[in-house]
């Protein structure tokens, strides 16, 4: 028995939903609202996607393979690999500066559900992870050129300036003052020396 044929354009209801949950929150985000930002029936909401929990931890995936392709291609660009994470790290410094800042979706849902929300912690303990490790290859490039000391524990520092990252995430969602994140970007940035 052949399944029913979708009415509407499910990649682009994924995003909306993306963007809702990453606006308002898993829990601030009613089915209700669902629908009307994502433009679809209830029905169709359970037979495309199961139900709004199944929903959410596709939406922080779909996120969470956006930005790792994005982390990856800022680390890996041509030229010096410290330079590519000190442009990496201020380009994060300035958007949390930004007032209308929301913040990173995988760093909100890691505060507002993974303590007590598995499938949530599994997935938001994942894309850390995969952003630790293009942290840590850039920084074994960096090793291997010359431009940090062999002693470097790259993935002592990796884990560092990921928490940093987490760190500015959090605290420019709050509007924390422009010069307050130059302070912490300067301080991360004087561990790559």
């Amino acid at each position: 028995m052949a399944g029913r044929k979708l009415e509407f354009d499910r990649e682009q209801a994924l995003e909306k939903a993306m963007e809702l949950f990453w606006l308002q929150g898993y829990n601030a985000t009613g089915l209700n609202d669902l629908l009307k930002h994502m433009g679809i029936q209830r029905q169709s909401l359970y037979n495309a996607f199961g139900s709004k929990h199944e929903l959410f931890i596709e939406a922080i995936t779909h996120y969470g393979k956006t930005i790792i392709r994005q982390v990856e291609e800022a680390l890996n660009a041509p030229g010096s690999p410290l330079e590519n994470i000190r442009n990496f790290l201020a380009n994060i410094a300035t958007k949390a500066a930004n007032p209308n800042y929301r913040g990173c979706f995988v760093a909100n849902s890691m505060m507002e559900l993974a303590p007590h929300d598995p499938a949530v912690e599994e997935v938001t303990g994942m894309l850390a992870r995969r952003v630790e490790q293009a942290l840590e290859r850039a920084l074994e490039r960096a090793v291997i050129t010359g431009e940090l000391t062999e002693k470097t524990n790259t993935r002592e520092v990796a884990r560092f300036l990921y928490n940093t990252i987490l760190g500015l995430n959090v605290r420019g969602k709050a509007s924390l003052a422009r010069t307050s994140i130059d302070d912490i970007l300067q301080v991360a940035l004087s561990v790559l020396k």
